[in-house]
């Protein structure tokens, strides 16, 4: 019988060498807005999964899509690995104490100006609710086996400011992956699936 967290260790442990420092290189260019994800890994019902969330209809960027828990720097947070899991607790309610940051994913800019960096981190598992409604609607898991299988991945139409979209996507419960996230999330599964073709898993 799998012991609890097995499959998360497992994950993580081919996952660490492929990942960068704690230390992610400044923003490459001017004018570009500093934020920071957690992107959180964790033991769910159906095995290792990743932690969404869906962020609220009325904020003024990106509203109502799906997002990893995290935000904009702010000018007190010491690094943006303080803005990643001040965001995060402020968020969804985790304790910064009990998140281990495993590494640093690519950053990527996004076309309102943001610069995210994403930080691979492993939660304690347990339900993870919205703290406050004006950032958060809906806290979700999704297993990470199923977004590895090429048979899930789909495409969506989505509204953004004066434009719609046909976008490649995953389709979970209702949600849509898609954008920025499924990005930093197709950058975590490439690692993956190449450090298990290295291992020969």
């Amino acid at each position: 019988m799998t012991h609890e967290g097995e499959g998360t260790r497992a994950l993580t442990s081919l996952l660490r060498p492929r990942l960068g420092p704690l230390v992610p290189e400044p923003s490459p260019e001017p004018g570009l807005v500093d934020s920071a994800v957690l992107v959180p890994l964790l033991d769910g019902p159906h095995g290792p999964s990743l932690l969404f969330t869906r962020r609220s209809d009325h904020l003024p960027d990106h509203a109502g899509q799906v997002a990893f828990p995290g935000g904009v720097k702010d000018p007190d947070d010491r690094d943006l690995v303080g803005t990643a899991l001040r965001e995060s607790a402020e968020e969804v309610g985790v304790d910064p104490e009990r998140v281990e940051l495993i590494g640093t994913l690519g950053s990527i800019t996004t076309l309102a100006k943001y610069r995210i960096q994403p930080f691979l981190s492993v939660w304690p598992a347990r339900e993870y609710r919205p703290v406050s409604r004006d950032e958060v609607e809906r806290v979700f898991l999704v297993p990470v086996h199923w977004l590895a299988d090429p048979a899930n991945h789909s495409r969506a139409k989505v509204e953004v400011p004066g434009k719609r979209l046909d976008v490649p996507a995953w389709l979970w419960e209702g949600e849509i992956i898609w954008g920025a996230t499924r990005r930093i999330t197709e950058d975590l599964l490439e690692r993956l699936v190449a450090a298990s073709n290295r291992e020969g898993l």
